[in-house]
């Protein structure tokens, strides 16, 4: 009798060390699908076929797990005091983890949905972005509603598994909500009637964190459709003296330029929201100009993504595809009109028109469109800002104005030179940290420019078109941004042009002249502020992109990266 007993006990351990064994694989092929759906989530990728299969299979996979620990042979488990507390866990991370499956399932299957609507016309773009902040609302309540429960007194991996999932559940609903606030704002935006200003910014010459705006028109809306507006060169804008007061820290730093004259001399700070209603107000008193309710600013990478997505354009005999349209704007357009001033235009504003009929013409996409905004957005090649405050702060909300925040560091080279040889520079950034004896983050930045402008070329790209200067000699000013509050600033390899605030951060800022062939470097040191252990480093819409290196690791930096220093 007693053998037969102990029999039964073995076999018993045996079936729930079997059962639990099988829950854990089930359960972590469903984390590892889940994950990799939720980690290279866009819009394109959502809507492709195979990630419905992932889901399903997700979906299979939590429910087998949970199969397995419902079983009636780990029953008896639930009632031991301490096991019984870890297989109920184990349960509830895994129903938890298959609800997120089911309602991610569902908005895929919802946004596949959306996908094959006819949006030719602008009413029914509205319905759909009406329908689409629709999709995400209902996706955050369901997972705000998921809760994988406490991690206190489970045991090792089961309670990371939950504070891991919480993470994730809680990431995931801030970051639909950002996408709801941005989606509803886009479509009151687009529904009108009040018209923003579109500006082309040319990355060949650059300013803080985009390029200069050498382009300008006004962009109608009318529920939903498009109507942009002549497309008219910043140079002949320019206002008298006066016309525009500028205040705050953009005239505190730039007190030798008349800042709201001349839209070329605007974005001199990384800080978008400061930039943008000095725009609007230029606008409005430019001949020809209007009052707007927002500013709208793509460059040469903005519309190389929105060509992938309408296929090429055609502007006074030049073709433009994603693969040829950086070299011609950032170079050849230049070329082709030699020294004539007169007779050369900034073709990026007339480029943007046409990219822009064929976006009203309903020739896209829509998750490639989807796609290709949010990478301009997340790589400063898109800005947007509106003057009505709860539109902004959706826009802030989701990232999509350009702002700076308190730990921010941004460094930017303007070009002072008159010339276009910023796509002939490159740089490289280097930052270094450690921890001081009082618990405060010591900064070093090292800021790296080579010159490889070309042995010859139009004076219009090479210059010299200022005293000063000769032959494709490069003028610029260094401007870094570092978190508010950070003490013991010092610049090295410029002449130091100012020191103060800018929006929510620190600036200082030096110039420099780096000729043909030249290499310099800039080296900024400071303290952060006591508790401040983390850095958010701002992406610049520069071509080619900086190379960072942050504690001996390399970044791409094609979108805000936070992160630690001092380790």
């Amino acid at each position: 009798m007693l053998l037969s007993l102990l029999g039964v006990a073995i076999l018993w351990m045996i079936g729930t060390a079997y059962l639990a064994n099988e829950a854990r694989r089930a359960m972590s092929s469903g984390k590892d699908r889940l994950e990799s759906v939720r980690q290279g989530a866009t819009t394109s990728s959502l809507l492709d076929p195979k990630t419905a299969k992932d889901l399903d299979a997700a979906d299979a996979d939590f429910s087998r797990a949970r199969s397995k620990l419902r079983s009636p042979v780990l029953a008896p488990l639930r009632i031991v005091p301490v096991l019984g507390r870890q297989v109920r866990a184990a349960d509830k991370v895994v129903a938890t983890s298959k609800g997120a499956a089911s309602l991610a399932a569902d908005a895929v299957d919802d946004l596949q949905e959306l996908q094959g609507r006819d949006l030719g016309a602008g009413p029914q773009r509205v319905e759909a972005l009406d329908d689409l902040a629709a999709i995400v609302a209902r996706t955050r309540t369901g997972l705000a509603a998921l809760d994988p429960g406490s991690p206190d007194a489970l045991v090792g991996p089961l309670g990371d598994a939950v504070v891991e999932l919480r993470s994730q559940r809680d990431e995931t609903v801030d970051g639909l909500a950002r996408a709801q606030q941005a989606t509803e704002a886009v479509a009151k935006v687009l529904d009108g009637p009040t018209p923003y200003l579109l500006i082309g910014a040319n990355n060949a010459e650059m300013r803080a964190g985009g390029g200069m705006f050498l382009s300008a028109a006004t962009l109608g809306f009318d529920h939903g459709t498009l109507e942009l507006g002549d497309v008219r060169p910043t140079e002949q804008l320019v206002l008298p003296a006066g016309s525009i007061p500028v205040s705050g820290d953009l005239a505190a730093n730039w007190p030798w330029l008349d800042g709201g004259r001349d839209l070329r001399n605007m974005a001199l700070s990384a800080d978008f929201p400061q930039s943008a209603p000095i725009a609007a107000a230029n606008w409005a008193k430019v001949p020809g100009g209007t009052k707007v309710g927002g500013v709208l600013v793509v460059d040469v990478d903005a519309i190389r993504g929105l060509l992938r997505v309408v296929g090429p354009v055609e502007v006074d005999g030049t073709r433009y595809t994603a693969d040829t349209v950086r070299g011609e704007l950032l170079r050849k357009q230049y070329a082709r009109y030699g020294d004539d001033r007169d007779a050369r235009r900034d073709q990026l504003g007339a480029v943007a028109k046409e990219v822009f009929a064929r976006i009203e013409a309903g020739d896209f996409e829509l998750d490639r469109l989807a796609t290709a905004l949010t990478d301009a957005v997340q790589r400063r090649n898109l800005l947007i800002w509106s003057s009505d405050p709860a539109v902004q702060r959706s826009f802030a909300t989701a990232g999509v104005d350009g702002h700076l925040r308190s730990n921010s560091v941004s460094v930017a080279v303007l070009n002072r030179g008159a010339e276009k040889l910023d796509s002939y520079l490159d740089t490289a950034g280097t930052i270094t940290s450690s921890t001081r004896a009082d618990g405060r983050v010591g900064i070093t930045v090292r800021y790296q420019l080579v010159n490889r402008a070309p042995a010859s070329g139009p004076r219009y790209v090479v210059g010299p078109n200022i005293e000063g200067l000769v032959e494709a000699e490069h003028r610029g000013i260094v401007v870094a941004n570092l978190p508010a509050g950070t003490t013991g600033v010092e610049l090295r390899g410029a002449t130091r042009t100012l020191l103060g605030s800018d929006g929510p951060t620190l600036v200082v800022a030096g110039s420099l002249d780096v000729p043909r062939g030249s290499t310099a470097e800039v080296v900024v040191t400071g303290v952060l502020p006591q508790g401040v252990r983390s850095v958010v480093l701002e992406p610049s819409a520069r071509i080619t992109r900086t190379r960072w290196t942050v504690d001996g690791t390399a970044y791409e930096i094609d979108r805000r990266r936070t992160l630690d220093l001092g380790r």
